[in-house]
């Protein structure tokens, strides 16, 4: 989660620079670390499914999450991000959506769906404890979860509290 500072910082930022800012930093990440996570969740299958249960509904959950990521990110960097820059610079939207709310509140809804997989994968993982005696994959693959977890929340705390409500109220 970003820190009140971290908050504070980014609440001065123009709409425009918040938007920078968060595909530099949380869409790039997600873009770089989603195919790692595959592909440390498809060797544990394949080394570990048969052994331990948890295995096989890990890799399911991660996949799913970053299914539904990969198509949210490219539905704000292509459709709203451009909607709001131009919203906040005073500039006409090219949007067939009609109001901004409307395809906020559908991010709202995905941002909703990606934090109870989270909350699945928290279960699968027993939050991220790395059981004894485990593969280094098994390790990293923990290890990268956590911290995708942790920037993923950031990521939507950012955009819910601060990108959202300053965009609604242009």
């Amino acid at each position: 989660m970003s820190t009140p500072q971290t908050t504070e910082q980014l609440s001065q930022l123009s709409l425009v620079d918040l938007i920078d800012h968060i595909e530099a930093t949380h869409h790039a990440y997600i873009r770089e670390t989603a195919p790692l996570l595959i592909e440390y969740t498809e060797k544990m299958v394949r080394a570990h499914g048969d052994d331990h249960d948890e295995v096989k509904p890990l890799a399911q959950c991660v996949r799913e999450l970053i299914d539904e990521l990969t198509p949210h990110l490219m539905k704000e960097e292509q459709i709203l991000f451009p909607a709001i820059k131009s919203l906040s610079l005073g500039q006409p939207t090219n949007g067939c959506f009609g109001h901004i709310g409307n395809p906020i509140n559908m991010m709202l809804h995905e941002h909703d769906n990606a934090g109870d997989m989270l909350k699945m994968i928290r279960n699968l993982t027993n939050d991220y404890t790395i059981p004894a005696g485990v593969c280094q994959t098994w390790q990293a693959c923990y290890r990268t979860l956590a911290e995708f977890d942790a920037d993923l929340q950031t990521h939507i705390e950012i955009e819910n509290t601060l990108l959202f409500p300053q965009t609604l109220a242009l």
